[in-house]
């Protein structure tokens, strides 16, 4: 009985040990140009992320309405998003534009202003955003 427990035990660590990891979606993001060396405010932030598309907290899944741009602020920090196509309108997901930031913010540093272009979330094709200080 003993030898069979030992072997459960052995028989899952490896299982574990050598199990593929998961996939984490990782967003791509280009164009990356850092704008300041100065962090915004991360409450502040966070906040004006979640204001692009009139409210994309909560609930909110995808961004209605398909505008042709949408601005989040709170505060001094504001979030712009424009189609790279001219006329498209944007249907970024709050997944897709959160990994967007999160990528950005690798390149950047935390909280730090930048420009990209974030691949997706138009109709037709990638956006361009700007995270500034106003």
């Amino acid at each position: 009985m003993q030898f069979a427990t030992i072997f459960y035990a052995l028989a899952m660590f490896f299982m574990c040990a050598f199990a593929a990891p998961l996939e984490v979606r990782q967003e791509t993001v280009s164009n990356v140009v850092c704008t300041s060396k100065t962090a915004l405010d991360f409450h502040t932030s966070n906040v004006a992320l979640l204001q692009i598309c009139g409210g994309i907290a909560g609930t909110i899944e995808k961004c209605e309405g398909a505008p042709t741009s949408t601005v989040g602020q709170s505060g001094n920090v504001r979030f712009t998003i424009k189609p790279v196509v001219a006329g498209d309108v944007i249907n970024i997901s709050k997944g897709r534009w959160e990994q967007g930031i999160k990528a950005a913010f690798v390149v950047c540093g935390q909280n730090i202003p930048f420009t990209a272009t974030f691949t997706g979330g138009a109709r037709e094709g990638n956006v361009n955003v700007v995270y500034e200080a106003v």
